[in-house]
Parts: C-alpha cells; sequence; structure tokens
C-alpha cells in the first residue's frame, strides 16, 4: 500500500508541475465602441509593437494566419515596413501609427507587452480522495503526512490588443489579456494569437464567412 501510495504522491506533483508550468492565456477586460458590431472590417492590417524581430514576426504570422479567411485580407506590418525601415524612434506608438495608417487597410491591429510579473507560489503535496475513507486510508494519509510541498515561480505577462479605424484614426476595440507560465517564446505567442483571434470573432470586429 505504502509503495503504491508513494508512486500516486510523485504522479501527481508531477502533474501539478505540468499544470504550473503550462500556458494559460485570459482576456481580462474588453472594451468596444459601440457600433464597431456593425461595421464589416475586410482589409486587417497587424502590427506588434516590439523591438524583438523574432517575436514580431512570429506574433504577426499566427494572427494572419488565424484572422485570414474568405471576406477577409490580413497583411503583416514587416510585409510593408521592412526592418531596415522601423528604427528605435519608430517604435513610438504613436508615430508608427500613423505611418500605419497610410497603408490601404480598413483597421490595424496593434499588440504589446504592458506588464510582467514573477510571483513565488508553493504548492502543497496532493494525499488522494481517500484521506478520510477508513483504515487504509488513513495509514495513506500517515505515510506521507510529513512529505514537502514545492515552490513555484508563476510569470504573467500582461498585453494589450488595440484595434484603430484606419481611416480615422479612432480605438475600435481594446482588449487586455493575461499569459501565465509560457513554456517558450512559441507557445506563448501561439496561446495569445488563439484567444484573442477568437476573442475579436466573437465581438464582430472580424467577419469570417
Amino acid at each position: 500500500m505504502k509503495k503504491h501510495y508513494n508512486q500516486f504522491v510523485i504522479l501527481m506533483a508531477a502533474v501539478l508541475m505540468l499544470s504550473a508550468c503550462g500556458t494559460s492565456t485570459k482576456i481580462i477586460g474588453v472594451w468596444q465602441k459601440p457600433d464597431s458590431r456593425s461595421i464589416s472590417y475586410q482589409k486587417v492590417l497587424v502590427a506588434s509593437l516590439t523591438n524583438n524581430l523574432s517575436a514580431q514576426q512570429k506574433v504577426e504570422s499566427e494572427l494572419a494566419a488565424i484572422l485570414s479567411g474568405p471576406g477577409v485580407v490580413v497583411t503583416k506590418s514587416l510585409d510593408v515596413f521592412p526592418p531596415s525601415m522601423e528604427s528605435k524612434k519608430n517604435k513610438d506608438k504613436d508615430a508608427l501609427l500613423k505611418k500605419l495608417r497610410e497603408y490601404d487597410s480598413d483597421i490595424i491591429v496593434t499588440n504589446t507587452v504592458v506588464d510582467k510579473k514573477l510571483r513565488q507560489s508553493y504548492n502543497r503535496p496532493y494525499y488522494g480522495p481517500w484521506g478520510w475513507g477508513g483504515y487504509w486510508g488513513y495509514r495513506g494519509w500517515y505515510g506521507g503526512f510529513y512529505d514537502p510541498g514545492f515552490a513555484v515561480m508563476d510569470k504573467e505577462y500582461y498585453l494589450e490588443t488595440n484595434v484603430f479605424d484606419s481611416k480615422s484614426g479612432e480605438l475600435v476595440w481594446s482588449a487586455q489579456s493575461r499569459t501565465s507560465n509560457p513554456s517558450s517564446l512559441e507557445n506563448f505567442i501561439e496561446d495569445y494569437a488563439k484567444v484573442i483571434a477568437q476573442k475579436m470573432v466573437e465581438d464582430g470586429i472580424i467577419k469570417q464567412y
């Protein structure tokens, strides 16, 4: 019994550690211009506001792939403005948005990391559902009562995604998202793009026919 119990504790600890390291992106806030649902945006320009060229390429490619479809044409800012034109001074959001508005599109979708937080949490051992289940359950609790837990460093990234009307420059949609414990840059971006794109479709910003 003790052998099986120890195996169970090890298994559950591994599951908890894996779940703590799994990427999870959640929408934590959305604002939408009241009349934006009634407008059909067919030409979309996506722009990731970051100095990390690799991340910019990945984000723009993921969003373009997900948002593109019948009735929707998506262009990446890197295809319009090569990296050589993206000097540090052009990373100013207002200046970059002004430049992007010169391109023929209906809306501009931008995203940027606005905050990063590190938080340490402590996970107690899991002893199984049989803790109070009679004699053998009691022995299970006793056998692992002094087993230590483990500390986990949680990483949280907060992103802001904005959608601007290309002609007027007005903000028509904005979402704040939180991504927890990304295992890699690729995993982070893929998860973020999927969640944000789905929300844009749900809110009628992008109409895929």
